[in-house]
């Protein structure tokens, strides 16, 4: 928005004239908004879309870390976390972040029954690029295939075209009027399918969606889910398919291991970097000091946040935190977070995998993974319909009630 929209905004809440205000996420890392809002003294934080503080705060977009800080600065209003889709340790870990005390935790059901669930599994990679296009060119409108990358997104949508298929592209890299263009081409119902990476996603909310399908496998079982659950929301039968190589993990597993990780020696350049400032330092002030990138800054920050050994404030600055441990023994535990931060990225691939991968029925999968008991068969998805699922086990024969913690080897 124009600095004047925004300094308007401002000025009717502070005059009281506003019940509610809407900001984007990085507004209250800014100092001077943040001391608006105080003033205006709020009686409720609602955070949307609250498991990006677990999927994505680590790395990419530390501003889902500081929610809780943030929440401080307002006076502790009554906070409200909103997802659709959270498994229990990413709940835990939003409860935590936001400093949320005996929270009361509402579960309404994470079951689609009208999306029928299916994969297909292929060797060969062109073999699966065109089963999607005859998928999509026979399906009925509209509908949205998610690709791992900018340039899968553009030549899939230029191949889908050939089909007479009324189709549009949509990433990160273009810009913002395209975007906005394609999307509201696509509420319009004047594109039958977006072609898209996972830029393309939040606020989307059109009814008729009829089918998902991904040309490569999601990051986790809980981007899954919330990307498939895009489809069928008027209630009417819809579908989601996973066209599925084992070679795509390799991807997955890739990110999982790489992006923002960072290891012990520049956890302790980070550490020394706030010590040594003497004051609270600004990121951008640290990321000079440090030679990191503003993703490995980030996740190093995270990781001795989270031992107790800084302390992010409301503005984004970074200072070391009151009562904070050793400085060897904050870094050696700071890289075990990590080490742990690493190890639940990678299940969540091995999980997403065995979603693929499995022969029982998917709806189960996906329900128990997300806490929710479920007797199969459920009849909408491929391994039941095809009568490959098991029949569901008697509950004295389930070794782990759903959502315990267990320890295994490796």
């Amino acid at each position: 928005m124009p600095a004047a929209e925004r300094d308007a905004a401002l000025a009717e809440l502070a005059e009281d004239a506003l019940e509610f205000i809407f900001l984007a996420l990085e507004q209250l890392a800014n100092p001077d908004v943040l001391d608006e809002l105080a003033v205006a003294q709020p009686s409720l934080l609602v955070i949307d879309e609250a498991h990006c503080i677990s999927e994505w705060g680590h790395d990419f977009r530390p501003d889902y870390l500081r929610r809780g800080a943030a929440a401080h600065a307002l006076g502790r209003p009554t906070v409200l976390a909103l997802t659709a889709t959270a498994a229990p340790p990413v709940r835990e870990e939003i409860a935590e972040r936001l400093g949320l005390r005996d929270p009361a935790v509402v579960i309404r059901g994470f079951d689609r029954p009208n999306i029928h669930l299916s994969v297909r599994r292929f060797h060969d990679e062109e073999r699966k690029l065109r089963a999607l296009r005859e998928h999509v060119a026979a399906g009925t409108p509209p509908g949205i295939v998610y690709v791992a990358t900018r340039r899968a997104a553009e030549e899939l949508a230029a191949r889908v075209c050939e089909h007479g298929v009324r189709a549009a592209l949509y990433h990160a890299g273009m810009r913002g009027g395209e975007r906005d263009e394609t999307q509201e081409r696509f509420m319009d119902d004047q594109l039958d399918v977006v072609v898209a990476t996972t830029a393309f996603g939040m606020g989307v909310d059109k009814p008729n969606v009829r089918w998902v399908l991904h040309a490569e496998i999601s990051e986790s079982l809980d981007s899954y889910y919330q990307e498939i659950g895009r489809a069928g929301r008027d209630g009417e039968p819809a579908e989601a398919v996973l066209f599925y190589r084992a070679e795509d993990l390799g991807l997955r597993r890739f990110f999982a291991d790489g992006g923002g990780q960072v290891d012990v020696a520049e956890i302790a350049t980070v550490l020394a970097a706030v010590i040594e400032a003497g004051e609270p330092v600004a990121p951008a002030r640290l990321e000079s000091a440090t030679a990191l990138s503003e993703t490995k800054l980030a996740t190093a920050v995270s990781r001795l946040e989270e031992i107790g050994a800084v302390e992010v404030l409301p503005d984004g600055e970074v200072a070391p935190a009151p009562g904070a441990p050793p400085r060897r023994a904050a870094i050696e535990a700071a890289a075990a977070a990590e080490e742990n931060r690493r190890s639940f990225d990678r299940s969540r691939v091995d999980m997403i995998r065995s979603y693929a991968e499995t022969d029982g029925c998917r709806r189960a999968f996906v329900l128990s993974y997300f806490g929710e008991p479920f007797a199969p068969p459920c009849g909408r998805c491929d391994n039941c319909l095809a009568g490959r699922t098991e029949a569901a086990a008697a509950p004295d024969d389930v070794p782990f009630a759903v959502g315990s913690r267990v320890a295994h080897g490796d």
